[in-house]
């Protein structure tokens, strides 16, 4: 494996022994799947052989070094042609999701009990009476988002206005989907009605199968004692991250600056926070669809960070070919793994 190759990850494989799997088993087009991703050889080679791949991981680190590293793939080695010292293209569009949740699919039907259940774990008593305020805790009123569904503004507004008709002047809103651009939408919204909006991400299905090792989640039944005193400590409930954009439009050009980027404080947050002199230093990378169509993000933008430049870029600008209205989607990557999008409507004169 060549220095340049090296990513630091501890079981990464040289793209050469990749290359003739590969070659020997498929055919340009074919669908290379590798669910143990690691750094991402499989897919960085296949990408560079014209397959299709599909990987997978559970660990946070091993995706962000494997999204790094397809998004760094132009200056990577050539594997088809040696005379060429870089590969020199881009990696073709790409999505990552997050499917922690996946199992939920077991909880089908049983939407009352699995609230009950979210409000036992954040330690909330539950309430009745209203028709979305579910529970309390420390004074806040609680809603649980639906199981089936992302959490959307519409969703949120309904929340609030119960709110405001009976005296709550703050609201948790747990979910674990959320709809894109809710955030900075809603805790708008939530102010305009003076009601102190948070949004908590509810732990995936599967942080929360490791905090319960020895419970059945399908039964819902824990005792009040052990979330007290033992599950409490391992499960987090986090705000989700804060981003601000700003936006400039002069012609047929735009150009995006990060106004604000805010992590909800963690203990990993506090052990890097003496070495965070601006708000930009938490992001990892950001990237930008400048014509999303509501399917598939496609990077026709982005900016890393990297060791010799350990800070992503404040601005990024774009020039249409034709006037219009445009949706432009930015999506944030922190230091930790997580993620934050936002879809930004423009229109271009």
């Amino acid at each position: 494996m060549t220095a340049s190759e090296r990513v630091h990850f501890d079981t990464q494989k040289p793209e050469k022994i990749l290359k003739r799997i590969i070659l020997t088993s498929s055919n340009p087009g074919d669908i290379i799947a590798d669910f143990f991703c690691g750094s991402g050889t499989t897919g960085a080679v296949a990408e560079k052989l014209g397959r299709r791949w599909i990987m997978a991981d559970l660990s946070k680190f091993a995706i962000q070094v494997t999204r790094k590293r397809l998004l760094d793939i132009h200056h990577s080695k050539d594997l088809l042609n040696e005379k060429k010292k870089e590969y020199g293209n881009p990696a073709r569009p790409f999505e990552i999701l997050n499917l922690g949740n996946y199992s939920v699919g077991e909880w089908k039907d049983k939407e009352e009990e699995f609230v009950k259940f979210i409000l036992q774990l954040y330690q909330a008593k539950p309430l009745t009476g209203f028709n979305y305020i579910q529970g309390e805790k420390e004074k806040r009123a609680v809603h649980i988002g639906s199981l089936s569904a992302p959490v959307t503004i519409d969703e949120i507004k309904t929340v609030v206005d119960e709110c405001q008709k009976n005296n709550f002047k703050t609201l948790d809103i747990l979910g674990l989907e959320w709809g894109y651009g809710v955030n900075e939408l809603a805790k708008a919204l939530a102010k305009k009605q003076k009601v102190d909006l948070r949004l908590i991400q509810i732990p995936s299905y599967n942080e929360l199968s490791s905090a319960l090792v020895g419970f059945d989640l399908n039964l819902f039944k824990i005792p009040d004692e052990i979330v007290e005193k033992e599950i409490s400590k391992n499960i987090k409930f986090l705000e989700l991250p804060y981003l601000e954009i700003e936006t400039k439009i002069k012609n047929k050009s735009i150009e995006l600056k990060i106004a604000d980027f805010q992590l909800p404080p963690t203990p990993e947050l506090a052990e890097i926070s003496e070495k965070i002199k601006d708000s930009i230093d938490l992001i990892d990378y950001w990237a930008v669809d400048w014509n999303y169509q509501g399917d598939t993000f496609h990077n026709q933008w982005q900016d890393y960070r990297t060791k010799k430049e350990p800070r992503v870029d404040r601005k990024a600008s774009y020039t249409y070919e034709k006037a219009g209205e445009y949706q432009v989607m930015v999506k944030v990557i922190d230091v930790f793994g997580g993620d934050v999008s936002k879809v930004i409507k423009v229109k271009i004169k």
